[in-house]
């Protein structure tokens, strides 16, 4: 008896320690159109990062930890109207020890560029602060200061605040995430944000509903009038095609609808 218990209770802790997912490649492509005051415009966005560790998901297979500690490089490409206007964009993060050394660059189609240069340090595994240095053509370099706390409730479930602002304080944004287990395999996300301006405050508050570690729902609701509504279904561990409508009111309408695919490797 006691080694039949013995045995069960190692298949149970193996079913467990594999049921999370580990991926190092991240990739999307969009298609996107977007409705301005009456004028319409497709949009093709691609962005990729691969990590040089793997990353587990928290169970949902697009769901990850809250402070991202993984090494990696990034690149993003956004085209307008075949061609009548692009941004490209390389970024990268690497991770020594507890501090973290950042760069990026990024390009439009008239030459307009702009460099990034970041430094922070991981007081631990839930605590990171940083300084993101962004130099643009014909700007002075601006100097954003961001705090990202991790508070772990469990095994899965964490609430976590980032405190952002730039070193002249004409802007501070205070956001957080929170992730639960429900049972099973739903789960659901809660996110919020304030930013405080010279020009006034903007809030924004948004959710995601997981039926299963595949299928997700997701609503967002904001200033000026802004809402967004989704839905994301991955056929495997691999591999998810995503959809979303999201509209705003501020100065002028906007529209915009935004089809996705997406892979995890």
């Amino acid at each position: 008896m006691k080694l039949k218990l013995i045995t069960t209770a190692v298949l149970f802790s193996s079913a467990i320690s594999v049921s999370a997912e580990e991926y190092q490649v991240i990739s999307d492509i969009t298609w996107s159109n977007v409705d301005v005051a009456g004028d319409s415009y497709d949009v093709l966005g691609l962005t990729g990062t691969y990590f040089f560790d793997k990353k587990e998901s928290l169970g949902p297979y697009n769901e990850f930890e809250y402070i991202n500690k993984v090494s990696n490089v990034g690149a993003g490409y956004t085209n307008w109207e075949t061609g009548e206007y692009y941004t490209a964009e390389v970024t990268g993060e690497l991770f020594v020890d507890n501090f973290l050394i950042g760069a990026g660059y990024a390009e439009d189609k008239f030459d307009n560029d702009a460099t990034l240069f970041s430094l922070g340090y991981l007081f631990n595994e839930d605590f990171l602060v940083r300084v993101d240095a962004m130099d643009t053509d014909g700007a002075d370099t601006v100097y954003n200061i961001s705090a990202a706390y991790n508070h772990q409730i469990n095994d899965t479930d964490y609430i976590g605040f980032t405190l952002a602002t730039d070193d002249n304080t004409d802007y501070v944004t205070l956001s957080s995430k929170y992730f639960t287990h429900l049972g099973d395999d739903k789960y659901f996300t809660a996110n919020v944000s304030f930013t405080d301006t010279d020009f006034g405050s903007t809030w924004a508050v948004g959710s995601s509903y997981y039926f299963s570690k595949a299928t997700s729902v997701s609503a967002t609701l904001g200033d000026d009038d802004l809402y967004e509504v989704g839905a994301q279904h991955f056929f495997n561990e691999n591999v998810a095609l995503y959809a979303s409508f999201a509209s705003q009111d501020e100065l002028v309408e906007t529209e915009t609808y935004t089809i996705g695919l997406r892979a995890q490797f």
